[in-house]
């Protein structure tokens, strides 16, 4: 298995390991659940440098990540950043990412791990003959680190580092730390106020224990991969691989906000327009159960409306929400079940629990400025 340059950090915090997409990660240090807790009230510290980074520039840079990806990039200015996904011709997602602009013709890529090779030959075969784009891999010389929780930009400020206070959702800040370039991006995967730090990896372990030194009077805790999908569910961010893939498109994953059809032509484009025109065969939606029990992916969904509880579609991401202390999911269903409110059942281990298709987030997260 691949292993970050935060491994020794992981077992020096304690962490379980083990595989996910090829590395081996820490899914949780003292516990699943009271990691969660302290993201919510305090802070959390996650390695992500798993994920991939993909540097995209030159003169073409805008005009090519037009091309490859859904939403538009032109919208960006300096130092801004945006949720997009790349696409086949098919429609189907290819990749959810994110797309930082970092200089004028200089974008940086975050993409999923297990992507992190089909991405980068997907952007190299479109960008071939061309001089005015280049590409470069920097998942192996740049460490990935998040911070998440409503103490992570206290504990960041008090470390010295200017301009923290400033930063706007999804914002991008060029800073030194530690004695070391660092870009600091106000995104997260949690729903809570956070930071990602792009770090040389060289200096990731180094900037991993000043940050749990620093923070541990401010609460916070190092995290793991089990929390961080707890945090996500709940806020009914995409999980790669299992809410989204190939086989689905952005319109039936209820992404079509990230899709800009304005923008002119992009790969995927003409099979997304005709499901927004004429509609879908499924739809992504949240629920909720209304009595206790826990969903969990690969649970069939079945439909109340049909005398033999027909299956209707299948649970792509389910857990028991600590804060909520009910049973809730996303999946995929006809679309005449998509609506707000819908009565549909969810088959666990044999026994159809109710449940009712609910408005996304599930965690209403308090205001953030």
């Amino acid at each position: 298995m691949k292993r970050t340059p935060l491994f020794e950090g992981h077992h020096a915090a304690g962490g379980r390991l083990v595989d996910f997409a090829g590395w081996e990660m820490p899914i949780q240090y003292t516990g699943v659940v009271d990691e969660y807790h302290a993201v919510r009230a305090a802070a959390g510290l996650f390695d992500v440098s798993h994920m991939g980074r993909i540097m995209v520039a030159g003169e073409g840079a805008s005009s090519f990540l037009q091309h490859v990806t859904t939403n538009n990039v032109a919208k960006l200015s300096v130092l801004e950043s945006q949720y997009s996904m790349v696409c086949n011709e098919a429609g189907g997602i290819k990749d959810d990412i994110f797309v930082y602009r970092i200089k004028p013709q200089e974008y940086l890529l975050c993409v999923n791990a297990s992507n992190r090779e089909k991405i980068a030959a997907w952007l190299g075969a479109h960008a071939s003959g061309t001089t005015s784009v280049t590409l470069h891999d920097r998942s192996a010389d740049l460490a990935q680190l998040a911070i998440q929780g409503p103490a992570s930009r206290t504990i960041l400020s008090s470390m010295g580092i200017a301009g923290i206070d400033a930063m706007k959702l999804r914002a991008c800040l060029e800073t030194d730390l530690l004695g070391g370039p660092t870009l600091i991006t106000r995104t997260g995967y949690t729903g809570e106020l956070g930071y990602e730090l792009y770090v040389p990896s060289d200096r990731a372990l180094a900037v991993w224990n000043t940050l749990l030194t620093v923070g541990t009077s401010y609460g916070l805790k190092p995290s793991g991969l089990g929390a961080r999908d707890l945090l996500r569910l709940e806020m009914a961010y995409l999980l790669y691989g299992n809410d989204i893939g190939e086989e689905t498109t952005p319109i039936e994953a209820a992404a079509e906000w990230i899709v800009d059809f304005a923008k002119g032509n992009f790969i995927g484009r003409n099979v997304l327009q005709q499901q927004k025109d004429h509609g879908v065969p499924k739809r992504l939606v949240a629920f909720e159960l209304t009595q206790k029990a826990v969903p969990r992916h690969g649970c069939r969904i079945l439909s109340d409306d049909a005398p033999d509880g027909k299956e209707m579609g299948e649970v792509t991401s389910g857990n028991l929400s600590p804060i909520l202390q009910k049973g809730i999911g996303l999946g995929y269903v006809p679309p005449r079940k998509a609506a707000v409110g819908s009565s549909i059942s969810i088959d666990i281990r044999g026994r159809a629990i109710p449940a009712v298709v609910a408005k996304p987030p599930f965690y209403r997260k308090r205001a953030i400025t």
